[in-house]
């Protein structure tokens, strides 16, 4: 827990000696929010506390289930001719089998280099967002840490490549380049195929927040949620001849997302709703204002089907929606409180995440080939 505790601490720290070196730092967030974002912080110390995450996600060695990855990594050939001929196409990973049998036979054959290299991915995916779209870079970086976005960096990795590339390209499903969008999520459906959700939802976050569309999508999700078994009996129907085919069986032994997930999730969207018509005020100068309010009422509504159905498999796909929430809240502060209000809520906020980054994260030791077990 100690590298956990160290990577969350990294962040105010490096915001000190942020401060400390511009005097102007802390109204240069309000100006950001009455003038859109015009302003970003240097790229230097994006990169300083992004670095400090990354290196950590990139040495881990047998943390949740990197073991297994790194497993499949040592077990791919390093002859590319005979690797070819072994990638399962009709399996529920091609693209990812080809990533990594160049990797291997034309980069290194070391599997750290390798977890390094994905870390390094989609951690600049992930900084890249946060520099150019956050009105609060360091409290959105606070965020990926302590809500436990970057758990999914050590396990889940598969799936969490296509969560971070598809975060790089939020600008395109904003501006309505649907073509290209749609692309580059057939593409990473063929690393995890997970990522082909992202196309219904594209559909739905570009409306308007709690805009017809956005409520025919809520009731849709209440109504899932009620005839939750003949739903995804149908849907296992439908995977028959598909690599997942019988995954709706792990209901059976699966007793679905944690309620205190879903009310956790439910914090971010419900105060949106509550301070809409002062959100509101700021859609034009914000340009991930709407799609984020979006976003994250779809992660709390998969949320709460997978609260009735499955936390394994309902429980991966709101990643895709919820990452978003690293913008939306620092959104909400800025917009929707003022003064004392704000400054109060900022801090009982990051109590309550602290408490659910401690009481989640017990147990989980890091081990590295560097550290040990720590």
């Amino acid at each position: 827990m100690i590298i956990y505790w160290s990577m969350i601490l990294w962040v105010p720290i490096i915001y000190f000696f942020y401060t400390a070196n511009n005097k102007e730092a802390v109204k240069l967030t309000d100006y950001n929010i009455n003038r859109g974002i015009q302003y970003k912080i240097p790229m230097s110390y994006a990169i300083v506390v992004f670095a400090y995450f990354i290196f950590w996600i990139g040495m881990r060695t047998y943390v949740a289930d990197t073991s297994a990855y790194i497993n499949t990594f040592n077990n791919i050939s390093s002859d590319f001719s005979y690797g070819w001929s072994q990638i399962d196409w009709d399996g529920k990973r091609p693209g990812f089998d080809i990533f990594n049998l160049f990797f291997k036979c034309f980069i290194s054959q070391d599997f750290h280099w390798w977890l390094m290299f994905i870390a390094i991915v989609s951690g600049l995916c992930l900084m890249s967002v946060l520099r150019r779209y956050s009105v609060d870079f360091f409290y959105s970086s606070f965020l990926f840490m302590a809500m436990q976005t970057f758990v999914w960096m050590l396990n889940g990795m598969r799936q969490f490549i296509c969560v971070s590339i598809l975060f790089a390209c939020c600008n395109w499903i904003k501006e309505g380049r649907i073509v290209k969008f749609i692309i580059v999520v057939l593409l990473l459906s063929t690393v995890h195929l997970t990522a082909i959700m992202m196309i219904p939802v594209y559909f739905v976050v570009r409306a308007e927040p709690w805009s017809r569309r956005i409520a025919l999508f809520i009731a849709a999700i209440v109504l899932i949620c009620i005839f939750s078994e003949p739903f995804f009996s149908g849907v296992d129907s439908a995977l028959g001849n598909t690599a997942y085919a019988g995954a709706t069986n792990q209901f059976e032994e699966d007793d679905g997302v944690n309620p205190l997930r879903v009310l956790f999730y439910a914090i971010p969207p419900i105060i949106a709703f509550w301070k809409r018509e002062e959100i509101k005020l700021y859609y034009d100068k914000l340009p991930m204002l709407k799609m984020s309010i979006n976003m994250s009422l779809a992660a709390f509504c998969l949320y709460l089907v997978g609260m009735f159905t499955s936390g394994i498999l309902i429980g991966r796909l709101p990643v895709y929606c919820d990452i978003y929430n690293l913008l939306l809240i620092p959104y909400i502060f800025h917009t929707a409180f003022k003064g004392t209000d704000r400054k109060i809520l900022i801090i009982l906020y990051t109590i309550l995440l602290l408490i659910y980054f401690y009481f989640n994260i017990r147990g989980m030791n890091y081990v590295s080939d560097l550290t040990g077990t720590i």
